[in-house]
């Protein structure tokens, strides 16, 4: 890992979350962590379940802010920053994929792909331009065929193959990844993840994966466990 501050893309220092819990007590999720990545890692996060692996992924992506410590994302605080400020920062330059997909069940597998690319205002790419690219994208996860299908017509491992195709159609400098096999068989898994470690790699893109499956986790570069809200390497 490197020291050069300019290749670090996330950074946490000293963060800690609380939750309510329903005696009115505070659940103690997170507990004083620091975490950096650097551009281009990959980094495992492991842990029991409800260990708090994905409030620490939604952390470092700014989908939540914690109850005490500073995260950057892209050289940038999150804590000033409102919702809105958080998600603008993240189009185009962040990616995700969930272990439930999250396809919008109306629209087809290419306008799935195309909808990170229509939501940026910033930039100046066309609609053909858009189309052409989702297309690119759908025949490199293999489903070149699919376009026109809905999430509903195609199996668990195609929908996560449209989901791998919508998180790198913007070229992402960041990949947040959650369970990504946690709802496929294992042979399917095998092959989504192939898949996003071929694209991670060929696109150098940083990628944060949360998951429970050790030998997954140890194809990234760094492997952390997250044990009593405390990351352990």
């Amino acid at each position: 890992m490197s020291n050069n501050h300019a290749s670090t893309l996330i950074e946490a220092k000293n963060i800690t979350k609380r939750l309510a819990s329903s005696d009115s007590k505070e659940l103690l999720i997170l507990d004083q962590l620091d975490l950096s990545i650097d551009s281009g890692e990959s980094v495992a996060i492991t842990g029991a379940s409800g260990s708090g692996k994905t409030t620490l992924l939604g952390l470092l992506a700014g989908l939540d802010l914690p109850s005490s410590g500073e995260v950057s994302l892209l050289g940038k605080s999150l804590s000033p920053m409102n919702e809105d400020q958080r998600a603008a920062l993240r189009l185009g330059k962040v990616g995700f994929v969930f272990q439930s997909f999250h396809l919008m069940d109306n629209l087809t597998a290419l306008e799935n792909v195309m909808l990170p690319l229509e939501l940026d205002d910033k930039s100046t790419t066309g609609l053909k331009q858009i189309r052409q690219r989702a297309k690119e994208a759908l025949q490199q996860v293999g489903l070149g065929e699919r376009t026109r299908h809905l999430p509903g017509q195609l199996s668990g491992g195609e929908q996560q193959r449209v989901a791998l195709a919508r998180a790198f159609v913007s070229q992402p400098e960041i990949l947040f990844a959650d369970e990504p096999t946690g709802n496929l068989d294992r042979e399917t898994g095998e092959e989504i993840i192939a898949l996003l470690f071929s694209m991670q790699q060929q696109n150098q893109t940083t990628l944060v994966l949360v998951t429970h499956d050790d030998d997954l986790a140890k194809r990234c570069d760094t492997q952390y466990q997250l044990e009593s809200g405390r990351l352990m390497t």
